[in-house]
C-alpha cells in the first residue's frame, strides 16, 4: 500500500473517531447514562461540577415528562390560547410568535402574546397581578426542578420592536411563600444592546427586589447565539454573559424552582415600548440547549459510578382536622424529595405521594404521628431501585 493511500486511510479513521467521540460525549452528557448492565449511572463532570440536566432540543415534540407548553394556564379563560407555538429544528427550540397568535390572557395581560415552555406547572403558579382568579385547575406537574446549581442556555433573541425574550425561574409554590421570581434576562430590541435581569420577592419574606442592566458592547443579541449562565448558591446568584461575570443578586432562596423559556409580543401599551407592525412574521426566539450542573463539595470526590446514598425526610405538621386537599394532595405538602449521591451532590425530585385513603384522613383528625410514602419521579429505576420518598406527618 503506498504512502498516500495510508495517509488517506489514517485521515478517514481519525475523522470517524472524532465523530464517534463527539457523539459519545453528547450521549454521556446525559448524567444518567447507564452502563451496559443498566445497574449504574455514569456521571459527567465539568471541572468541579456534575451535569444533572441536559436538553439539546433534538426531538420533536418536546418530552412531556419534562416540558409543559401551556403558559400559566390556570389564569387564562382559554387554556389553548396559552399553548406555545414552537418547532424543533436543526438542534434548536424555536419559540414562535405568529401574526395570528392570540393574546394569552386579554383580561389581565392585554394584547400580550406568548409562546412559552415550562419545566413545571400547577394551579395558581405565579400570581402575576392582583385580582387574578383561577380559571383552570391543573394537575401538578414538575418535569425538572432543582435548588442551587449552575444553569446555562445558548440562545438568539428576536429582532423586532415590541417583542421580548425571557429566561426566568419561579418557586414551586408548595406554600405561598415559595414564590420568588428570577429573571435571568428579559431582552428586547426596544432596550438596546443590554441584558436586563431582575429578582422579585413576591411573597417570599427572605428576599428583596433587585435589578441590574449590563451593556453587551459589540455583541448582537438578535442575530448571534450567545451564552447566558448563572450560578445559584445559598448566598444568591451570579450571572455571566459569554462566560464573563455581569451581575449578582444576594438572596436566600431555600426551595426548588422551575425554568420558563418565553417569547413575548405586546402590540398596544406594553411596558417594553413601541411595537413595529411592519416587522415580518414569524418572530422567533431560538434556544440551542439548556444545561444544569451541581457543584461537587470540596470534601467530596468525583466518582466513576453514581449511587444514591441517602435522602432527606421531611416533616409535615398540621392541627387535628385542619387540612385542605387539592388534586388528591394535601395543600402545603412538600412536592419533592432531596436525594444525595456518593459524590456529595444532591438533586431535588418530584414525588407522587400515595393516595389519601379514608384511613389516612381519619389519622389526620386526631393527634398522633404517622408516615406517608411516595413515588420518586425522574430517576431511572436502575439507579433508584426500590427507594421511596417518605414524610412524617405530625398531627397536633
Amino acid at each position: 500500500m503506498n504512502k498516500s493511500i495510508k495517509s488517506l486511510i489514517t485521515v478517514v479513521l481519525l475523522a470517524a473517531l472524532f465523530v464517534w467521540l463527539h457523539q459519545s460525549n453528547y450521549a454521556f452528557l446525559r448524567g444518567w447514562q447507564a452502563n451496559g448492565d443498566e445497574t449504574e449511572a455514569v456521571p459527567v463532570y465539568n471541572g468541579d461540577y456534575r451535569l444533572i440536566f441536559e436538553e439539546n432540543f433534538d426531538e420533536s415534540p418536546l418530552n412531556p415528562a419534562i416540558w409543559n407548553d401551556q403558559y400559566l394556564a390556570s389564569w387564562t379563560p382559554d387554556p389553548e390560547s396559552a399553548r406555545a407555538v414552537y418547532e424543533v429544528e436543526d438542534g434548536n427550540l424555536n419559540l414562535i410568535i405568529n401574526e395570528d397568535t392570540p393574546p394569552w390572557n386579554p383580561e389581565f395581560d392585554g394584547t400580550v402574546r406568548t409562546s412559552s415552555v415550562m419545566t413545571g406547572n400547577r394551579t395558581g403558579l405565579h400570581e402575576f397581578k392582583q385580582g387574578l382568579e383561577v380559571r383552570n385547575y391543573i394537575e401538578p406537574f414538575m418535569g425538572f426542578i432543582t435548588q442551587y446549581g449552575v444553569f446555562e442556555i445558548r440562545a438568539k433573541m428576536m429582532n423586532s420592536l415590541g417583542n421580548m425574550c425571557a429566561w426566568w425561574l419561579v418557586g414551586i409554590q408548595d406554600t405561598p411563600e415559595q414564590d420568588v421570581e428570577v429573571d435571568v434576562f428579559e431582552n428586547a430590541l426596544n432596550f438596546g444592546k443590554v441584558i436586563t435581569a431582575s429578582l422579585y420577592a413576591h411573597r417570599d419574606p427572605l428576599v428583596r427586589e433587585q435589578h441590574f442592566i449590563y451593556a453587551v458592547g459589540a455583541a448582537d443579541l438578535s442575530n448571534e447565539f450567545h451564552l447566558y449562565t448563572f450560578e445559584w448558591t445559598p448566598e444568591g446568584f451570579v450571572f455571566y454573559f459569554d462566560d464573563e461575570e455581569i451581575g449578582t443578586f444576594q438572596a436566600e432562596v431555600v426551595y426548588p424552582m422551575i425554568s420558563i423559556l418565553s417569547a413575548y409580543e405586546g402590540r398596544e401599551n406594553w411596558w417594553v415600548g413601541p411595537f413595529d407592525p411592519a416587522a415580518p412574521y414569524p418572530k422567533v426566539f431560538q434556544i440551542d440547549y439548556m444545561k444544569v450542573w451541581k457543584k461537587v463539595p470540596e470534601e467530596s470526590e468525583q466518582v466513576d459510578k453514581l449511587k444514591i446514598v441517602s435522602q432527606d425526610e421531611a416533616t409535615f405538621t398540621l392541627a387535628a382536622g385542619q387540612y385542605a386537599i387539592e388534586h388528591g394532595q394535601l395543600v402545603g405538602f412538600p412536592s419533592y424529595v432531596t436525594l444525595r449521591y456518593n459524590d456529595g451532590t444532591d438533586t431535588q425530585q418530584w414525588v407522587k405521594w400515595e393516595e389519601l385513603t379514608p384511613a389516612i384522613l381519619e389519622k389526620m383528625e386526631k393527634p398522633g404521628t404517622f408516615k406517608l410514602e411516595g413515588e420518586i419521579i425522574g430517576v431511572p429505576e436502575a439507579v433508584l431501585g426500590n427507594r421511596k420518598a417518605t414524610i412524617q406527618v405530625v398531627v397536633d
